[in-house]
């Protein structure tokens, strides 16, 4: 592997010049909506406000503060719920015209070959990379740093992105008003192509037609109405694939191949299905008693029926298009042949057919083709109404196309049984064309299209807590009169009995016994699985995964009920299921190599690792940054994390089994979201090779996925990003003395973190009562609690992903950066020279670099000022003094997080380093302001429902004695919450 010692180049100031150059269109676009849809009062105020907040009006933050709550006391209600939907509906636009902008800077990166300068000229021009990278790019440096074409080659062979959505409550945006977005986002982006290309008066429709577009939206309810089922957030999740991503993926290998065409001629593209997609949404059970077996079947058959529609339209269309005839071209003797069969298989498609393509054998194979996919389509239909429960041979027959439920003709040989037999179709046809010369991009594509979703889609992911098998067990236990019950068992008692167990042919659980009913369900999901996998082959759902795995027995647990149903063969010492501990806290971090190592050392287990014939036995570990870093603070679990990785990678390699390592990433930087380029070149060297599978959070689907370039930059980056980290090694990883410096800083990071969060009696009642987090989980934005207990209200019951909203709404960011200043600080008290250090480390350890390029950007998006009107506005009058020292010390870590974090970097003000990121929070950071001011005003008077009129804090004439309900109420704060998110741009 090559070595080098990175270094940081200078962003392009590109991003940042569009962004000032398109603000006028979205400034324009705004005020013209609210002169159109609200009173001219209304609409002046809320332009004041606008104004107020912008950082050329001058003026000081205090100032600034009084004049917006000043105007806001002056709003009634509906004034002030017409501020947040009207600041909303600003950053909205302006969000998409960043997105405009990343695809538009993506695509002008496909066409430069421009170098960045190198800060250091004796250093590769890898080494400077710290911008995304394309391959056309990515492979020219790797052939300047002479990697060996075979080298790239065996990497590209076992390529393997596994990308996973997610429905954590986190999406707030209705679906809805997705569509209006994206009607809105193409109409500017015809205004921006067209500007000087087109005539006025078009240019002047163009406009009129963006203007009532973003008008409807107005009149639009950004709220939901009810809160969403299971099933409608899978339809919310696999929008993303119908829309964009299932023609978006055939260009990214043609990307790489044109690109490797260029600098490694003949290296050999990755296979077709190098990047694939998985889904918890409709099978993530944990802490979720709405996903049910039958919703996880009932989502995978629709994902089937999404594709089958997908195939037959471009089925149908590639009919239309490949009209050959054989008295103009040959005809491949293989596709005859199988139309012949087709003949005797389908009658009546021959009578219905032959005459009319006679001598047009492809369209008349695809008249086949999309017969079968129509019987596969309908048969499933019947499978999704069926239910998993019902026997497999029961769903044997489906009618013809024409025909009826009561006049079925057997059909086992005639719907597509597995993908398999629909891709040899369309192989067949392909290889035909291109016998005699031809080719069919069309074709083509849709073979690559087959190859990377097949006939489910995304692979679903199942997830349970660790304590339902445990207690499954016991209780199973205890029926089969044990002479110990399993709960009663110490662990080696219990790795002993269930190794044991694992061993044997016969039955464990009883058919005809009465479980309890967490029992009965944890039961039921394996043999729902297995019924899965039987229909949809192993693809559909080969992965369970654990959260709050702590031991050996967690995972056995888990191996052994799957046994009772079919999916692990103690005969042929095989399994279907792929079992991936979550290690989630940061001492389950430390105990993960010692618990994979005793599972290694058992041969039963290691038999039974799930894995591709003729390669090594593959072992999947998930690790989860939300409750790490909620548990010890952003520093501290991003470093046992980092650890955790080296020390299980090593431990694999010892044991030859391949390792997959499942970075469960949020959206939030709390919770180990940000740029997934900078944060997977700062993975360990040696840790990918080529393999990794990353969590996309709900809340960032929109961002990244939801235009077509947009789609294809992500992924190209997470590309370049993998290969890059796989073959160019970083060995700072292994300096001793930079591990025991993150050692010491994690250490008292964590506790920092640890004596303000857990230790602080005060801190629950501060978070509750300084944040929106008791309305947010009023929002009808998912269908899992907020809270992993019902009626719990203590720290530990509440899930990370509303701990993070919660702190990112008042504008605090808390779990991003909170314990990393005072750990910096006592590190340089020890030895002032350490600062040199420090400052090297951000130069040259990718690792190092990620995490301060981290808090440097949440800290740019701390408002201090603004936080404590929270604390001063909210906080009850008991106590209030409790909550100002709670205060006192989080502004204090800020202050001095921030001044350390700016001595480490070099720069003057935060984010100096990249200066389109840079401007776009400061018009952020300025303009959220009133929405702050008005979410707090709502929120007390929703808190406190004596005090008349709600928004009016002093008397006037404006007071109209009106008393407002609470669910008005709600409704306002609620807009506020939904605005401030898409300020933001994050929520959990």
């Amino acid at each position: 592997m090559r070595q080098f010692v990175p270094a940081i180049a200078e962003p392009s100031p590109r991003a940042t010049r569009l962004l000032g150059e398109r603000m006028e269109l979205v400034e324009d676009l705004w005020e013209t909506v609210l002169r159109s849809e609200c009173p001219p009062r209304q609409a002046e105020r809320l332009l004041r406000l606008k104004q107020l907040s912008d950082p050329c009006e001058g003026g000081s933050e205090a100032d600034t503060g009084a004049a917006i709550v000043q105007l806001i006391r002056e709003m009634d209600l509906a004034e002030a719920i017409a501020a947040a939907r009207a600041f909303s509906l600003y950053f909205q636009l302006v969000n998409i015209l960043e997105q405009h902008i990343e695809e538009d800077t993506y695509l002008d990166s496909l066409k430069s070959q421009a170098e960045p300068v190198a800060s250091d000229p004796f250093l590769p021009p890898l080494a400077s990379q710290n911008e995304p990278a394309t391959f056309r790019q990515l492979f020219d440096r790797l052939r300047s740093l002479n990697v060996p074409p075979a080298q790239l080659e065996n990497l590209l062979r076992d390529l393997d992105l596994r990308l996973v959505f997610t429905a954590h409550p986190t999406e707030i945006v209705r679906h809805t008003v997705r569509h209006k977005q994206r009607r809105v986002a193409a109409l500017i982006q015809k205004l921006e192509q067209g500007a000087g290309l087109i005539n006025p008066l078009d240019l002047h429709n163009l406009r009129l037609q963006l203007e009532e577009e973003i008008r409807l939206w107005w009149r639009t309810d950004e709220l939901h109405q009810f809160k969403p089922t299971v099933l409608d957030e899978v339809d919310y999740a696999l929008h993303y694939f119908q829309q964009v991503l299932f023609d978006a993926m055939p260009l990214l290998r043609q990307r790489i191949r044109s690109a490797l065409a260029q600098s490694y001629p003949d290296v050999e593209v990755p296979r077709e299905a190098f990047c694939t997609f998985g889904s918890w949404v409709g099978s993530d059970r944990d802490g979720n008693p709405s996903v049910t077996p039958e919703i996880t079947w009932r989502t995978a058959c629709y994902q089937r029926q999404l594709m089958l529609e997908r195939y037959i339209r471009s089925v149908g269309e590639l009919r239309d298009q490949l009209s050959i005839s054989m008295q103009w071209s040959q005809v491949s003797p293989a596709l005859l042949e199988s139309l012949e069969m087709d003949r005797l298989r389908f009658p009546e498609i021959y009578e219905e057919r032959a005459a009319r393509y006679r001598l047009e054998p492809y369209r008349l194979k695809l008249s086949y083709v999309l017969e079968r996919l129509r019987l596969t389509e309908a048969r499933n239909s019947v499978l999704a109404e069926a239910g998993w429960e019902a026997p497999c041979d029961g769903i044997a027959s489906v009618p013809l196309s024409g025909g009826n439920l009561s006049n079925t003709t057997p059909s086992a040989d005639l719907h597509y049984g597995s993908v398999e037999e629909f891709r040899n179709d369309l192989e067949l046809v392909l290889e035909s064309l291109e016998s005699t010369g031809l080719s069919c991009e069309s074709m083509q594509h849709l073979i690559s299209q087959v190859q990377i979703f097949a006939f489910c889609l995304a692979s679903l992911d199942i997830r349970q807590e660790s304590t339902r098998h445990s207690d499954a067990i016991d209780e199973l236990s205890r029926y089969l009169q044990l002479p110990v019950a399993y709960g009663e068992m110490e662990e080696d008692q219990r790795v002993a009995w269930l190794l044991a167990e694992l061993q044997t042919r016969r039955p464990l659980v009883p058919a005809a016994a009465q479980w309890s009913e967490a029992t009965a369900e944890t039961f039921a999901v394996f043999r729902m699985l297995h019924r899965l996998q039987q229909e949809f082959g192993t693809r559909i759902c080969h992965t369970y995964v654990i959260s709050m795995s702590h031991t050996v027995s967690d995972l056995l647990e888990v191996l052994l009920l799957a046994k009772e149903a079919g999916l692990v063969d103690p005969v042929a010492q095989q399994t279907s299921l792929l079992v991936v501990p979550l290690f989630e806290t940061v001492e389950d971090l430390q105990r993960a190599p010692a618990v994979m190592e005793e599972l290694f050392r058992q041969p039963v287990y290691r038999q039974l690792l799930y894995g591709p014939e003729g390669e090594p036995p593959l072992q999947e570990v998930m690790l989860g940054y939300s409750d790490s870093n909620k548990d010890s603070g952003f520093l501290s679990s991003n470093w046992e994390i980092h650890k955790a990785q080296i020390a299980l990678q090593r431990l694999a390699t010892g044991h030859g089994v391949a390792l997959r390592i499942f970075h469960g990433r949020g959206g939030s930087v709390g919770r180990g979201g940000g740029p997934a380029y900078q944060a997977i070149l700062a993975q360990p060297s040696g840790t990918l090779r080529g393999r990794i599978k990353i969590t996309e959070q709900g809340e960032v689907l929109a961002s990244k996925y939801s235009l077509p370039e947009l789609a294809l930059y992500n992924l190209e980056t997470v590309t370049t990003a993998v290969i890059q980290n796989s073959l160019v090694s970083t060995p700072v990883d292994d300096t001793p003395s930079w591990n025991e410096l993150m050692g010491r800083l994690a250490t008292r990071s964590r506790d920092v973190y640890r004596a303000l969060v857990h230790d602080n009696p005060d801190l629950v009642a501060f978070f509750q009562q300084c944040t929106p987090i008791e309305e947010i989980s009023k929002l009808q934005i998912s269908s899992r609690p907020a809270r992993r207990k019902s009626g719990a209200k203590d720290l530990s019951s509440l899930r990370a992903i509303p701990w993070v909203f919660g702190w990112t709404q008042s504008r605090f960011l808390l779990p991003s950066w909170f314990g990393v200043g005072r750990a910096l600080q006592e590190e340089l008290e020890r030895d002032p020279e350490q600062l040199d250090l420090l400052r090297l480390l951000h130069q040259r350890w990718p690792f190092f670099r990620m995490l301060i390029s981290k808090v440097e950007m949440t800290l740019s998006k701390v408002d201090i000022e603004l936080a404590h009107h929270y604390v001063q506005a909210l906080g009850r009058s008991e106590n209030l003094e409790a909550f100002e020292r709670i205060f006192a010390t989080i502004a204090a870590e800020f202050t001095l997080t921030r001044d350390l974090v700016l001595q480490i970097t070099g720069h003057r003000r935060l984010l100096d380093g990249d200066p389109a990121l840079q401007l776009s929070v400061d018009l952020r950071n300025r303009t959220i302001v009133p929405l702050g001011f008005l979410q707090v005003a709502l929120l007390r008077r929703l808190r406190d429902q004596n005090r008349q009129p709600p928004m009016s804090e002093a008397a006037g004439p404006r007071q109209d004695g009106r008393t407002y309900s609470r669910s008005e109420l709600l409704r306002g704060a609620l807009l506020t919450i939904n605005g401030i998110a898409a300020g933001m741009r994050n929520t959990g």
